[in-house]
């Protein structure tokens, strides 16, 4: 498209409700050859969006979390990404003790 590559691996998109994006950003950037962008490229609400649909209006827990696309462009990279953020998805909603 004309613009530098995006330099984060991982984009985590809140809105105002930090419950579950804080420990997810936390356990992320504890991964050590991650760069993870917080609320980049936009921010995390558009209204009337399935998020403000699905979760803000029902107070749950909620974050939007962006892969870049050159790291899921195969079925083999998108089966590695899921392997690896399936767990810290599980330990950052344990951090929320919901």
């Amino acid at each position: 498209m004309g613009r530098p590559p995006r330099p984060w691996h991982v984009g985590v998109l809140y809105a105002a409700d930090t419950r579950f994006a804080k420990p997810l950003l936390a356990r992320l950037r504890a991964e050590p050859d991650l760069c993870i962008g917080e609320n980049e490229p936009y921010g995390g609400h558009l209204p009337g969006d399935a998020i403000a649909r699905h979760a803000i209006a029902w107070q749950r827990l909620n974050a939007l979390i962006e892969v870049r696309n050159d790291l899921i462009a195969t079925p083999d990279q998108q089966v590695h990404w899921a392997a690896r953020l399936a767990p810290i998805l599980q330990q950052a909603l344990a951090d929320t003790g919901q």
